[in-house]
């Protein structure tokens, strides 16, 4: 069992406590989800699970109690309806993000388009370690930045990137490098350098803070003005 749980949870279905029960999790990217996506959940959680939905902290919907003998059945109804799995281990995981701009008075950015375009470019990149990103729009910071990898502001002047957080086994907040920047498709590049860095540079399993307190906070941040 524990070698097929292995297998199982790469494909996002994870071995609860009792030993013949998994939770299968999917994939979202930027908390906005589709009624049909919804839906689609529903009808698995009924049809396979308890009935029952969970919403996880990065925004995903895990749906536990799906028994081992029916994960292959609810494999097939999920390619049936392209529906993805969420995707652990030393990979880039889902974008977490407020709803922003589009919808809140306080949003200084867009956010859910900019979470979509940085997850399809990220997610599921292997690397040294696991690497987590948030978007919020404003100093409100709903999608808590600071305890992600790399974080993205809204402020009045545009775009501020948070690098370096982490919550779970150890805590670290991540911290601003650079002055807030203006285009949007600067704050993308500065992105995108801080993330090669991250997979060219960090050791097994070293997560970006310790990678940017190993280098120094100024060498990282020279990388980062790079990208300008």
């Amino acid at each position: 069992m524990e070698s097929n749980a292995a297998a199982l949870k790469s494909k996002g279905f994870f071995q609860q406590v009792q030993e013949a029960m998994f939770s299968l999790r999917l994939c979202s990217s930027g908390g906005t989800l589709s009624a049909a996506y919804v839906r689609s959940a529903v009808a698995i959680a009924e049809t396979y699970g308890a009935g029952q939905i969970h919403l996880t902290t990065r925004q995903q919907i895990e749906i536990p109690f799906i028994p081992a003998e029916k994960v292959a059945s609810v494999q097939r109804v999920l390619e049936e309806a392209d529906i993805k799995t969420f995707i652990g281990g030393p990979r880039a995981r889902t974008v977490a993000a407020c709803l922003g701009s589009a919808v809140c008075k306080f949003g200084k950015i867009e956010t859910s388009g900019l979470a979509r375009e940085i997850h399809q470019k990220y997610f599921g990149r292997e690397l040294p370690a696991k690497l987590k990103i948030a978007v919020t729009g404003c100093k409100n910071n709903c999608a808590r930045i600071e305890a992600n990898d790399i974080g993205i502001r809204g402020a009045d002047e545009g775009y501020v990137l948070y690098f370096g957080g982490c919550f779970g086994h150890e805590t670290r907040v991540g911290k601003p490098l650079l002055p807030a920047l203006a285009a949007r498709e600067d704050a993308l590049n500065v992105l995108e350098a801080g993330v090669d860095f991250f997979a060219h540079n960090a050791a097994k399993g070293e997560r970006l803070g310790k990678l940017i307190e190993r280098v120094g906070p100024e060498a990282f941040r020279k990388i980062l003005e790079k990208a300008l």
